[in-house]
């Protein structure tokens, strides 16, 4: 697991982890795509993480067709990075998405890497614990701490989703958020445990985050084999460290960019 650390110039951020494109597949919408990434290059707080599946990459022996994806796969890698090359100041980092994957399992090509020497940013490998630290806010609660996994899995029921992504807490069962693709729906989920403090026991609450995808239903693999529909959202998530001298007044706000 890689460690990232990055300190703000402010009180607050706002996070818009990017999942699950699955750019030149027919399904992807472009047009939703081009508007979460205009949002984010003219909102000042904003910051983005690429978190895997950008790309559709059907392959030969993969699951996703061949011969109805629209770019082939060393285009579409080209069309990712031009897409976020107007925001890459606004980048933090990009994890490995099983898509992807499929390019390094036949060939030793890994594309994460290609867009991370294009836009000069870390690329992370298959998961990232990160601390983000806010200068301006109070000392002892300006930071939040994060672990991003695209996930894993084929669970097609809401419960299915929500299961796969907690599950991600056996391996970080105390940080700030979780943020996890993959299932292609968003969604927030509160997780709260208690700690032993000196004088008193201390409550404290994280979340899970899954952050959507810009994958249409119609004619697709879902549609073929009477799957759910795909969610054609992401999430933004507001970091904000507290400034009061009283407690931990932190905050995660939630929103959601819809089609």
């Amino acid at each position: 697991m890689k460690f990232f650390n990055r300190e703000f110039p402010s009180k607050q951020i706002r996070l818009y982890p990017l999942s699950d494109w699955h750019l030149g597949s027919p399904q992807c919408s472009l047009e939703f795509i081009k508007k979460v990434l205009g949002q984010i290059k003219h909102d000042k707080e904003a910051y983005w993480v690429g978190m895997g599946d950008l790309m559709e990459n059907a392959l030969i022996g993969s699951k996703s067709d061949v011969y109805t994806q629209e770019i082939p796969p060393r285009e579409q890698m080209d069309v990712i990075c031009d897409l976020l090359t107007p925001i890459a100041d606004k980048g933090l980092f990009l994890i490995a998405g099983n898509h992807e994957q499929r390019t390094m399992r036949v060939a030793g090509i890994i594309p994460e890497q290609y867009f991370s020497a294009r836009l000069k940013l870390p690329y992370m490998g298959f998961s990232c614990m990160a601390n983000f630290s806010m200068e301006k806010a109070r000392a002892h609660s300006r930071s939040f701490n994060c672990y991003f996994h695209h996930n894993y899995g084929g669970g097609y029921t809401p419960g299915g989703k929500i299961n796969q992504a907690h599950a991600l807490r056996r391996i970080a069962p105390t940080v700030d958020a979780i943020f996890s693709g993959h299932s292609h729906v968003t969604s927030r989920l509160p997780f709260t445990w208690y700690e032993c403090g000196i004088r008193q026991v201390h409550k404290k609450t994280g979340y899970d985050y899954i952050t959507g995808s810009a994958l249409m239903w119609d004619e697709s693999y879902a549609e073929e084999r009477g799957k759910p529909a795909s969610t054609v959202e992401h999430i933004v998530v507001t970091f904000i460290g507290s400034t009061s001298g009283h407690g931990d007044s932190r905050k995660q706000i939630y929103e959601v960019i819809q089609a």
